[in-house]
């Protein structure tokens, strides 16, 4: 397709869109289309804007008389009509007048009912423009601080960070820190877009607004409540000219432990307490660490006796600050350096399994033990330990020069059949890649093989965690790469 031909495919789009708005009576206006939408309870006029990016963003709607429906959380900020979330852009379905007509007659249907089993966005931030602050301001858990005033100090990257403090008795143009308020604005049935709006709310108000004319303070934190769902908002206040409140959105987020593991998936809470031990921390071992402690897992033991070599960086989950540390500890670091919650809950063991007596203590002391030394001596052990206890290990392994990837339950699953040998490739035999001091090729396995291997052992790894395994013998999976050259 041709740039010309992707504009007349737009072209194309919007002439469509307005032959269908003209055969729903609408009629061309100098501030868009304007024409009726039906409704349980009449009629109302509509003011129908198509933005220079449609089709590929919705149009706009807003009522002729704005008064014609209450404000809601369905509103925007200029009073148009939210009728599209975020997450419902599949398929570009507006684009037909028809179905975006029925769509906004529905909008209607559901503001007379008054929202009923509405979804509870907490969206407060976008009834306020953008503050001139572009720092990030970071808060933790803010129920200690409700009612009392607050302190933004500066911190890495640009942010500002909540603490304890007073206001200053005289404003200080030059100072460093931000002063504040923490306030709760209770359960909202309409977001608020003014300081009139917010203040009304407040008993502290009177107090809250002489400070704020006195530039004593100059943010203000706010919780607020739909439904059962709590949110947050940081706002940037000064006083006008006209004695009143100018007031913008801080960007904000929270830095606490749920913030940190909300993304981690519907099956971390279940994985909390689980202990998880991984043999082998080298680049399979790594990735294999990190996901599952991204997945939620917050107790893990690292075996290891191998240090970290600059070649090793190329596919290792660490870097080059970590040349020279046991493999064990590097990951460690890594790890802690990224969830300090998980500092006092990894224990390294920085030397390779030998004795039956040490699998065994492993096996018993933890939930799954994860092999990803693809070495035989090593796995064999585990496997009969295992088998000896009745209980089952994962082992994992990148085979065919990063071709294959197999993922054993070691015994399987209930009466299930061990998974076949793995085929060994047929492509022609890449020479072999040699180092000075080691003893044996290096692997040309590429990074991204390691990484897709450590998804699919992580998800083997939590389906038997929480007993819902994937596979009774696991899997194997051959990789599609690119074609080798030849070397010359």
């Amino acid at each position: 397709m041709t740039p010309d031909d992707f504009d007349e495919n737009v072209a194309y789009a919007r002439q469509h869109f307005e032959e269908g708005l003209i055969r729903a009576r609408f009629k061309e206006v100098e501030a868009g289309w304007e024409g009726p939408v039906p409704r349980a309870t009449g009629t109302t006029r509509v003011l129908i804007n198509l933005p220079p990016r449609f089709p590929f963003v919705p149009p706009r709607v807003e009522p002729v008389d704005h008064d014609a429906v209450p404000w809601s959380w369905h509103r925007e900020p200029d009073g148009g009509l939210c009728l599209v979330a975020e997450d419902d852009h599949e398929g570009l379905w507006w684009a037909e007048a028809p179905a975006f007509l029925a769509h906004v007659t529905a909008w209607f249907d559901q503001a007379d009912n008054g929202w009923r089993g509405d979804r509870p966005d907490l969206d407060l931030d976008r009834y306020f423009q953008q503050s001139a602050d572009h720092r990030l301001y970071l808060y933790g858990d803010l129920r200690p601080y409700l009612g009392h005033f607050v302190r933004f100090s500066p911190s890495n990257n640009n942010t500002m960070r909540i603490g304890p403090g007073t206001s200053p008795k005289k404003p200080r143009t030059r100072n460093k820190h931000r002063f504040g308020y923490v306030a709760d604005l209770g359960e909202l049935d309409a977001p608020p877009r003014t300081w009139a709006d917010i203040s009304a709310r407040l008993a502290s108000s009177a107090d809250l607004d002489r400070k704020i004319r006195r530039h004593s303070i100059t943010a203000v934190v706010l919780l607020y409540r739909r439904g059962t769902h709590e949110g947050v908002i940081l706002l940037d206040v000064a006083p006008t000219k006209e004695a009143g409140t100018a007031v913008t959105r801080l960007r904000s987020a929270a830095d606490t432990e749920i913030a940190r593991t909300i993304r981690a998936g519907v099956l971390a809470p279940e994985l909390r307490e689980s202990k998880v031990a991984i043999v082998g921390t080298g680049a399979l071992g790594s990735f294999i660490a990190d996901t599952l402690a991204r997945s939620g897992v917050r107790h893990l033991t690292l075996i290891d006796g191998d240090v970290v070599m600059p070649g090793n960086l190329v596919r290792h989950l660490v870097g080059p600050e970590t040349v020279g540390l046991l493999k064990a500890e590097a990951v460690k670091q890594h790890l802690v350096k990224h969830n300090r919650t998980l500092a006092n809950n990894i224990t390294t063991i920085n030397h390779a399994l030998t004795s039956a007596a040490d699998v065994f203590d492993h096996l018993q002391s933890h939930d799954l033990v994860v092999n990803a030394t693809a070495d035989f001596a090593t796995t064999a052990l585990l496997h009969l330990s295992a088998q000896t206890l009745g209980i089952h290990i994962l082992s994992a392994a990148l085979q065919n020069d990063g071709r294959t990837y197999r993922i054993d339950v070691l015994p399987p699953l209930g009466n299930a059949a061990p998974l076949p040998p793995s085929a060994t490739s047929t492509d022609t035999e890449t020479p072999p890649l040699l180092e000075a001091g080691c003893g044996s090729p290096i692997s040309p396995t590429p990074p991204h093989a390691v990484i897709e291997a450590a998804a699919a052992t992580v998800r083997h790894a939590l389906g038997l965690l929480v007993n819902r395994p994937l596979h009774p013998a696991g899997e194997t999976h051959n990789l599609h790469l690119p074609p080798e050259k030849s070397h010359q």
